[in-house]
This record gives structure tokens, C-alpha cells and sequence, in this order.
């Protein structure tokens, strides 16, 4: 998928993926999907956070992280996030 592909993909989604590289992208987007199509994100390594547990964290490697809240049973993907910009987020979350 090109870089423009990817984007119309989060943006359908509200998924916000300012200043990722394409290869993350990528492989959040199969991450997206593999959800989307009925898998766990505790397949994924994905885990809820401690001070709000309808916000799930997945990991997208070691330096990247997808961002989702679940809603009546059901995912609703936030944001792709270094893990840098993830551990501030959180600590104020």
C-alpha cells in the first residue's frame, strides 16, 4: 500500500498517524485488520492500562504503539504513537 492508500486508511478510521513512518503505518494497518477481522488484541500482546481500563495499548514493535478504547465490546482505534510520546500520554491519562 502507498503512503496515500495508508492515509485514506486511518483517516476512514479517525485514527490519527501524524509523523509515523510508512513502515509502521503498514504494519499497524495489518493490525487494524487482523482486529477488525475478529482477533484478540490479547493475541497481539495488547494489554488495557492500568489507570483507565477501556484504553488498550498494542504494541507495533519496540518503539510504536497503537492506541484503542474499547466500546460496547468493540474496538475504536485512537492513535499510532512512538512509545516515547506513549509514555507521557499515559503518565497524564
Amino acid at each position: 500500500m502507498n503512503r496515500l492508500e495508508l492515509q485514506a486508511f486511518f483517516k476512514k478510521r479517525e485514527i490519527d498517524t501524524r509523523h509515523i513512518p510508512p513502515d509502521v503505518l503498514e504494519h499497524a494497518r495489518k493490525v487494524v485488520e487482523r482486529i477488525e477481522g475478529g482477533e484478540s488484541y490479547l493475541s497481539l500482546h495488547g494489554k488495557r492500562l492500568v489507570l483507565n481500563h477501556r484504553r488498550i495499548s498494542i504494541p507495533l514493535g519496540r518503539k510504536w504503539r497503537l492506541l484503542a478504547d474499547e466500546e460496547d465490546a468493540r474496538l475504536s482505534f485512537r492513535a499510532v504513537m512512538s512509545h516515547q510520546t506513549y509514555d507521557s500520554y499515559i503518565t497524564f491519562a
